[in-house]
């Protein structure tokens, strides 16, 4: 009898330590995500608060009145309302990330199924390129965006007009390629059984085949993962089409947020209102690819 219960009281002792530890995990993880949640809670809120009160110190919390006339204002404020902001955003957001998915689609497969002299050697260059800060290519690009041949009044050695400046194809351009993407695509790829590539032989299918049919539905999560990066890289761009753009009409949402600042004074609830509006398609997205998402970033990449 008395060995029985000194069986059980080590059992007992060790479940209350696993849930005491359960409890402190939930306890941390909840704290985390107010931390996150707290900044999206008060911008929300900040966005029905009218000039004086998002300017008053100590700040309030809740609104005392409610101003939804807010996202009206917010609207209307940037030159040819932030309408045709949403709309250059979207375009660089969905077509420059359509376009970089298929370029690096292309280059991670030949770096996972391909054989070919020199592969390793090239892809160790590829991935070298990870290093380099996007500050120094900043000017390399710029310089190239002005210079390319027969376009923008250009002649066929890149001089005399302004090339591809203030245009689409400016800001996407450069990041069609993506050393990270392809890593994490060819990641994915590797995972992929060779059974399947001899058995797809078997049936006749070839390197196309192999890819579109049951590489790419197989590697669904990775691919997710990239098209989100993907868009918000491209929907928060700032620096990079400030520099290659004049007109306001082809300027992307990030931009438009510098008109609801000036020096005399920031109306917060505008600059709040603006700004949920710039992040709801970023935050929809999510919301709808956030379990791919997590399989993507928790599956790829394991194996070498």
């Amino acid at each position: 009898m008395g060995q029985r219960a000194t069986t059980i009281t080590p059992r007992r002792s060790g479940r209350r330590r696993m849930r005491l530890a359960s409890g402190l995990i939930f306890v941390a993880l909840l704290l985390g995500a107010i931390v996150v949640i707290f900044p999206i809670i008060w911008m929300v809120l900040g966005s029905f608060k009218d000039l004086a009160e998002s300017n008053r110190f100590p700040p309030t919390f809740m609104p005392e009145t409610w101003h939804p006339e807010n996202y009206v204002d917010a609207w209307r404020t940037p030159p040819s309302t932030l309408g045709r902001y949403f709309v250059n955003s979207v375009v660089l957001a969905v077509v420059g990330t359509a376009l970089h998915l298929v370029i690096c689609v292309l280059a991670a497969y030949a770096f996972a199924r391909l054989r070919f002299a020199g592969s390793d050697l090239l892809f160790l260059l590829v991935l070298a390129t990870t290093m380099v800060p996007n500050e120094v290519t900043l000017i390399p690009n710029f310089v190239t965006i002005r210079h390319v041949p027969l376009a923008g009044g250009n002649d066929l050695l890149g001089q005399g007009g302004s090339g591809l400046y203030d245009s689409y194809a400016a800001m996407l351009l450069p990041g069609l390629a993506g050393a990270f993407t392809v890593f994490l695509l060819r990641q994915a790829f590797r995972q992929v059984p060779n059974d399947l590539w001899e058995a797809a032989q078997l049936d006749g299918e070839r390197s196309w085949g192999f890819l579109w049919r049951i590489l790419l539905p197989l590697t669904l999560p990775a691919l997710l993962t990239v098209v989100i990066f993907g868009f918000v890289g491209r929907w928060n761009a700032l620096l990079w089409p400030l520099i290659v753009t004049r007109s306001e009409a082809m300027r992307p949402i990030q931009v438009a947020m510098i008109y609801f600042q000036n020096e005399f004074g920031n109306n917060w609830g505008l600059v709040m209102a603006a700004a949920v509006m710039a992040v709801l398609p970023v935050i929809l997205l999510y919301a709808v690819v956030q379990k791919q998402f997590i399989a993507g970033v928790a599956t790829t990449g394991l194996n070498g």
